[in-house]
């Protein structure tokens, strides 16, 4: 606390006030003979007066402001400038970067088999292979082609007439010869023979 910037208009006038008081209370006699004095001290003595109390004022802070910055601009210095602070900054770049890499990484490694195989490890792989298929592309063309053409073959021999067509959609499969699961065999077993079917 420096009194030059708090009361310069109190001391010029001589006159008691709180901060008086105050100096009184911190155990400042000398500074409180000069201050209370009923004469108008001149410009000379307000600053000796003042310079006194400031010295003896400051015997009464255990931590001078002007140290306690200094300290602390060093122990940032200190904590900023040491092999920890870069640790640190490197660990969390580290974490950052996998974080957003992740996705792009996972859908590499599901997708590029020479990537996975090359650069991943067995234990970190989980990826599940392709069963193989029954039939290729070409294959399954095959067969389509094939099944059209035996429909078509079927349809020049008259095999799929109104009547033909009625009963194949009664009947998906051989009728059973037992007349109790005669309706198994029919695609619409609650309808009846004589009964027309409706398109849906």
């Amino acid at each position: 606390m420096i009194l030059h910037r708090v009361t310069p208009t109190t001391l010029q006038c001589g006159k008691s006030t709180s901060l008086l008081a105050r100096a009184r209370r911190c155990h400042v006699p000398n500074a409180r003979r000069w201050l209370s004095s009923s004469k108008k001290l001149t410009q000379e003595e307000v600053n000796a007066a003042l310079e006194r109390a400031d010295k003896q004022m400051s015997a009464y802070y255990t931590y001078p402001v002007e140290k306690v910055i200094a300290a602390k601009k060093r122990s940032f210095q200190e904590r900023h400038s040491g092999k920890q602070f870069y640790l640190q900054v490197c660990l969390g770049m580290t974490l950052l970067t996998s974080f957003l890499a992740s996705p792009f990484l996972g859908r590499k490694i599901a997708y590029d088999k020479e990537f996975r195989e090359k650069y991943i490890p067995s234990w970190y792989d989980y990826s599940i292979e392709n069963p193989p298929s029954a039939w290729t592309r070409e294959e399954l063309n095959w067969q389509i082609m094939a099944l059209q053409k035996r429909l078509a073959q079927r349809a020049k021999n008259g095999e799929f007439t109104p009547e033909k067509l009625d009963k194949m959609r009664r009947e998906i499969h051989q009728r059973p010869e037992d007349e109790r699961y005669a309706h198994f065999a029919k695609l619409h077993p609650g309808v009846d023979d004589d009964e027309d079917l409706e398109d849906e």
